[in-house]
């Protein structure tokens, strides 16, 4: 965090965004911080959107907490790094092609059912064309700057909250700790390709977390089903096989007066019923 001791402005809106985010949602609303962005004449218009509006001040309050998060993430993950150089992207990009190659062939009957979901092969697809977020870096380029990289990060927050890169808004943030920032330096780090790029990754990243939310929800739709106890089976017994079964256990009896008179007394009433046993024991 060397980079606080000598920008006091930025050391002041770190201080702010930390603060602001310790707070819950309701306190947010009524917050100083909150409302020196809301009410700030240069980039009110943005709330004011009937997009913005529809939703409400939970919108406002989400908008505003990522521009703090990124502030605070920016800090605390110390000295940005250099932009990638043009072979460093090509490796990644190829070493991606090659693995999507190779499970393209690897046979189903082995191969873990993830690396065909779409929200694998999604992110895969995005490093074979553009792994990298940030411009590639070319001969003689300066190394990314703490400003620059706070743009970057406050236009992917932004995006990711309401589907906009509004560079008023984001000028006005990077302002606060860098005070002679225009929104022309602003469009120089957020060209059109740049813009298009964050959009496409925070769809990307929408539809991976959408599709991993349904499989979730699927998978715990089939756990909560109640299934059905089989059918039991159906007893095909006849009654005269009943009878049969009757009688023989009548014959078991230890007591064999009871036996005999047990048995008669069933045979008789076996036969005015006009039951037989199947057995011929009788």
């Amino acid at each position: 965090m060397t980079t606080l001791t000598t920008n006091s402005h930025l050391a002041l809106m770190y201080e702010q965004a930390n603060a602001f985010l310790n707070l819950d949602q309701a306190a947010r609303a009524q917050s100083d911080w909150f409302r020196s962005f809301r009410d700030d004449k240069d980039v009110r218009s943005f709330f004011k959107k009937k997009k913005v509006l529809a939703k409400g001040i939970s919108l406002q309050v989400t908008v505003i907490s990522q521009i703090a998060r990124a502030v605070v993430d920016c800090i605390e993950e110390g000295e940005p790094d250099l932009a990638p150089t043009g072979s460093e992207v090509r490796d990644i990009m190829k070493s991606a092609t090659d693995l999507a190659t190779k499970l393209t062939a690897a046979p189903t009957s082995w191969l873990t059912p993830d690396a065909r979901t779409r929200g694998f092969q999604e992110p895969l697809r995005k490093l074979q064309t553009m792994p990298s977020i940030v411009p590639v870096r070319t001969a003689g380029r300066l190394p990314m700057t703490q400003r620059r990289t706070l743009i970057l990060r406050l236009a992917h927050a932004i995006c990711e909250a309401c589907g906009e890169i509004p560079i008023r808004l984001i000028t006005a943030a990077v302002a606060r700790a860098w005070e002679e920032t225009t929104e022309r330096q602003v469009y120089e780090v957020l060209t059109a390709d740049e813009r298009d790029s964050i959009q496409a990754l925070v769809e990307a990243k929408r539809r991976n977390q959408a599709e991993s939310e349904n499989t979730a929800h699927l998978a715990m739709s089939r756990a909560s089903v109640v299934r059905s106890p089989p059918s039991p089976m159906r007893d095909t017994t006849t009654d005269s096989q009943r009878l049969a079964e009757a009688l023989e256990i009548v014959n078991g009896f230890a007591d064999e007066t009871a036996a005999i008179v047990l048995h008669d007394a069933l045979s008789t009433a076996a036969a005015e019923l006009g039951i037989a046993p199947d057995s011929a024991e009788e």
